[in-house]
């Protein structure tokens, strides 16, 4: 049974990806600061689920987890680095601290993440998906420092991929989403433009399908009521 860590998994998205690899039988390695949410997710899962505190802003944090997910399971096949956060507003307004944490969460935790886990990754031919944006290869006014960062991420995979050609990189970018994200709350219309997080997770486990000699570099996916931008 093939080993999955996925970050940033106790909302959203990351939620979402947890539970569709469950249905398909990977066992699970769960990480996020909501430690008390991730029990309550395991316990709803039909597969082996290790679970433990983990802020990808932190490089102990990350480097603890890491230890306990490879003690338990030996090694992994699939790192899905989901966790990531967005502050919003013109480049000369927004606080340094807020551009801060999404360097140290969008960038630096994606690296510390795939870092981390790269060794066994190497080992097993294991695949990479990193859940980015649909931004990550344009700009809005008000959204410079955010798209910064996914411009970044997105650099970052490419660089894995190039040096590690025994794993898969995926850069998954999906536009608006009705999770949490940026302080709001679920339940926005897909009228407005928002995709469901199941409906990503379903499009990954799809990709996961395609036989092991497929590399898919990237997906971009977005709601039919979601402008199109390029």
């Amino acid at each position: 049974m093939k080993v999955a860590v996925v970050t940033g998994a106790s909302r959203g998205i990351g939620k979402a990806i947890a539970e569709a690899l469950a249905d398909e039988r990977y066992t699970l390695a769960l990480g996020a600061r909501s430690v008390e949410t991730l029990r309550e997710i395991a316990e709803t899962l039909p597969t082996d689920v290790f679970y433990d505190y983990l802020d990808v802003s932190d490089a102990e944090s990350v480097v603890r987890f890491a230890e306990r997910v490879l003690d338990r399971f030996g090694g992994v096949d699939l790192v899905v680095a989901n966790a990531g956060v967005g502050y919003f507003g013109r480049l000369d307004e927004i606080q340094e601290k807020d551009f801060e944490a999404m360097v140290q969460v969008n960038l630096l935790g994606l690296w510390r993440t795939v870092k981390a886990f790269l060794p066994s990754l190497k080992r097993r031919r294991g695949q990479v998906v990193a859940v980015t944006s649909d931004v990550s290869a344009r700009v809005f006014p008000g959204g410079g420092a955010y798209t910064s960062t996914k411009w970044g991420a997105r650099a970052l995979l490419r660089v894995f991929q190039m040096e590690n050609p025994e794993v898969r990189f995926l850069e998954l970018r999906p536009g608006a989403t009705d999770t949490y994200f940026a302080g709001s709350k679920p339940g926005k219309p897909r009228e407005q433009g928002f995709l469901k997080p199941e409906e990503i997770a379903r499009a990954l486990i799809c990709l996961l399908k395609l036989p092991e000699d497929v590399r898919v570099e990237e997906l971009m996916l977005r709601s039919v009521y979601q402008e199109p931008k390029f």
